[in-house]
């Protein structure tokens, strides 16, 4: 067997070792690893490079010397056929090729399921960032309306509180933005897992194989899906007051998380809005001339 620190060819032992054979568990340099592929025994014979294979660990039983097929799932040990007939006997076994495939399949069950789940929450704030600017966009429009009607007087406020809108609304889409960045990293780490997933499948079967894929589906399950917050939403609240107090006549805005839903329409106002949640009271106006 090839040890993994060898690094020379062990058919011709000169040149490079730079080819590893899965099957013959040799390293090949590139000379060697052609008259092996042309050879009809080993034509279909699968190489890697060897610098990306996983070092051999203990492939055979210390105490026996045979090759280890079996998992004990009683001393969560793997074992060789001469200890399931020993101090094995009557334990609970399976066969190393079937936990390998369980791990593969519960790996890739999990990589797929929080990729879907972290897939799904990037598209909702994607969405979420889209609607929320042209609320945005809606309510300073609203604003601006609402200012054109006040002539002079009104646009050094019409401009204060489109600034702090946009100042309000930046640190807003900022947290989305981070929760976004945060969503693709997520993504990624997923996808770089599953990449590794990959990789091991083309490894051949034995007790570092095991190894490896535990040690993968320990960072699988360390993969945080952040649950998503309420986004925020924005709104424009119309106020009649007196030609005095020029910012209270442009209105006012609200940036929140609540959802306030229509009460009941108000005689000569227009329409009541009440949060459910925290009771925050709006009233829209209608029916006002231009």
């Amino acid at each position: 067997m090839a040890q993994s620190a060898s690094k020379t060819c062990e058919i011709c032992v000169s040149a490079p070792g730079s080819h590893y054979c899965l099957d013959c568990q040799q390293l090949y340099c590139a000379n060697c690893k052609s008259l092996h592929k042309r050879q009809k025994l080993s034509t279909n014979h699968q190489f890697q490079n060897a610098s990306k294979r996983i070092p051999e660990g203990k492939s055979r039983c210390s105490e026996h010397k045979e090759e280890l097929y079996f998992m004990c799932n009683t001393c969560n040990v793997l074992v060789c056929a001469s200890c399931v007939t020993g101090k094995h006997n009557g334990h609970k076994l399976s066969k190393l090729v079937d936990v390998i495939a369980q791990l593969r399949d519960e790996n890739k069950t999990q990589i797929q399921g929080k990729t879907n789940e972290e897939i799904t929450n990037k598209r909702k704030i994607e969405e979420s960032l889209e609607s929320f600017d042209q609320a945005v966009a809606s309510v300073i429009k609203a604003i601006t309306d609402e200012g054109s009607k006040i002539k002079r007087m009104v646009d050094t406020s019409v401009a204060q509180m489109i600034a702090s809108i946009k100042e309000q609304s930046q640190t807003e889409k900022d947290k989305l933005i981070n929760m976004l960045s945060d969503a693709k990293s997520v993504l990624a780490a997923g996808q770089k897992l599953d990449r590794r997933r990959q990789e091991l499948a083309k490894t051949r079967h034995d007790g570092t194989l095991v190894h490896e894929m535990n040690n993968l589906k320990e960072k699988i399950n360390k993969i945080q899906i952040n649950d998503l917050p309420n986004f925020p939403k924005i709104v424009f609240n119309r106020k009649h007051v007196a030609e005095d107090d020029i910012m209270q006549l442009i209105g006012t805005f609200n940036l929140s998380n609540c959802s306030p839903v229509l009460e009941n329409e108000v005689q000569s106002h227009g329409y009541q809005y009440i949060c459910p949640n925290c009771r925050y009271e709006t009233i829209d106006s209608v029916g006002e001339d231009e």
